[in-house]
């Protein structure tokens, strides 16, 4: 049985992200860029180096992947399941802060 990473809504006006029982909005910065996860007033996780909504919108709901130019360890693209599996790594590790392609890299050796 496959352990289940969580879910992306897409909207054009709203991205949220389900996981464990709990939703987060997700917005974004376009410079670094930054993706924000966010419950509330709580920002969870700023992941550097990831995408913006627009792009993450844009990408899967026309069913694509999101490319990267980066990294030689991890996944250079992402459909909808690998992207989910990064954010869940991204809550699971603690951590306010991150590098998006070192969540990826936890993504990859597995977390629990």
């Amino acid at each position: 049985m496959e352990k289940d990473f969580g879910s992306l809504n897409l909207n054009s006006n709203e991205v949220t992200y389900t996981y464990k029982g709990e939703t987060y909005h997700l917005s974004s910065h376009p410079y670094g860029p930054c993706l924000y996860l966010e419950s509330g007033n709580e920002l969870h996780c700023t992941l550097q180096n990831a995408y913006t909504t627009e792009q993450i919108v844009k990408a899967f709901a026309a069913g694509k992947t999101i490319k990267t130019l980066y990294g030689k360890d991890y996944d250079k693209e992402f459909d909808e399941a690998g992207f989910c599996k990064v954010l869940a790594a991204a809550l699971e590790s603690g951590r306010d802060c991150m590098d998006f392609f070192y969540a990826a890299q936890l993504a990859k050796k597995g977390f629990h």
